[in-house]
């Protein structure tokens, strides 16, 4: 199987074994992993077929592809969603037209899992920005079931794991959508879990919404916004905010996030979404600040689902070249901080805040912890 460390906790081997000899574990961090029960195992190998980073085709830097800049013209929606509001303009359509939308959802306690929505009213629950891995839970099987029984289903993720889904469906589904996004990479649920804790404890209540990407500022200075049962109200901009520093500063990533094998022009979903960074300079003309999304087009059915909304939209084509500099996860892994492995190993021991910031500006005894712990980890 798979070594730990390139792991993306997609699942597909998990789903696809006949004997049930592999089981999604949670390591210390959070993170979900494949775990082979070599007792039960027949070695029949599917396991290994089925695994998505085992088997990924090297895409071309330079593969042809279509890109936009657009928002949708429901000011509200847009308000509501992270940059442009495109998928909500996809996703409605598929609704209402009977279908199913799978996408990252919290739950009551804040955790984010994968769910189906098939009601409007519920679409509220995918929008936005996650920032942590979501558990995928029995999402592909209840996808493929969906799809054998005509429905029209729309799968949203990151790129890893829109191609586990489609690794586990194993053939084409006519009935199939599926959109990822430019990720930055997944960060720990167990962070998480101690910055919600922490919060909780300092508010002294529980909290009751939680929106990472909120625009009340604006589009490019971002708040994590976070309510409180008692009336409390946390709000902090993407540059102050402890939890938000940490992750732009790559300290609390999944291990493969630091070499992914999905970072490429071409992806395998039918769209690929994305915060338009730099709209600004390339086109200060469409740029209002309040939210546009860089629409890449992989499939033709990407090409058709986009025609087929545009009258909701507004779309300009634009050059996909234009925009790298400005959205370089497109193409390349984010580096590993220097202080990775001394965060994971101290965000939970004391002030959440002062952990990161000792990691962002190590003091000479920090320094000297993280040399103690490097050799006593065998990589000094």
């Amino acid at each position: 199987m798979l070594p730990t460390k390139e792991c993306t906790g997609c699942s597909a081997c998990f789903h696809i074994c006949p004997k049930n000899c592999i089981a999604m574990v949670t390591d210390k961090h959070g993170f979900l992993y494949s775990q082979k029960n070599n007792d039960l195992c027949i070695n029949c190998g599917l396991c290994e077929k089925i695994c998505p980073v085992l088997n990924k085709e090297k895409e071309s830097d330079t593969a042809q592809i279509i890109s936009y800049a657009a928002k949708t013209t429901d000011e509200n929606t847009r308000k509501r969603s992270s940059s442009g509001g495109i998928f909500s303009v996809i996703a409605k359509k598929v609704i209402e037209n009977d279908g199913i939308v799978y996408g990252a959802a919290f739950d009551e306690s804040f955790v984010v899992n994968h769910i189906g929505i098939s009601s409007v009213d519920k679409l509220d629950l995918l929008r936005r920005s996650k920032y942590v891995q979501s558990n995928l839970n029995n999402s592909f099987v209840y996808v493929k079931n969906n799809l054998q029984h005509g429905k029209t289903v729309l799968f949203t993720g990151t790129p890893c794991q829109v191609e586990g889904l489609l690794a586990h469906l194993k053939k084409p589904y006519d009935n199939l959508i599926t959109i990822d996004f430019v990720c930055h990479g997944v960060p720990s649920p167990d962070v998480w879990e101690y910055y919600k804790k922490h919060l909780e404890k300092q508010y002294k209540s529980t909290i009751t919404d939680v929106n990472f990407r909120d625009k009340s500022l604006s589009w490019k200075n971002f708040s994590l916004r976070i309510e409180f049962k008692n009336g409390n109200v946390y709000s902090n901009t993407f540059g102050n905010d402890p939890y938000m520093k940490a992750f732009l500063a790559n300290m609390d990533l999944r291990e493969c996030c630091y070499s992914c094998k999905f970072k490429s022009t071409k992806h395998k979903s039918d769209i690929t979404l994305a915060d338009y960074w730099g709209i600004n300079k390339i086109n200060p003309a469409i740029d209002d600040d309040k939210g546009l999304s860089l629409v890449l087009i992989n499939t033709a059915k990407g090409a058709a689902l986009l025609t087929e909304a545009e009258k909701d939209l507004t779309c300009v084509k634009t050059d996909v070249e234009q925009a790298f500099p400005y959205n370089p996860c497109i193409l390349k892994s984010v580096a590993k901080h220097n202080f990775y492995q001394y965060f994971l190993n101290n965000y939970n021991k004391g002030d959440f805040a002062k952990i990161v910031d000792d990691c962002l500006n190590p003091s000479y005894i920090t320094r000297i912890r993280r040399k103690f712990l490097q050799i006593k980890n065998g990589d000094a």
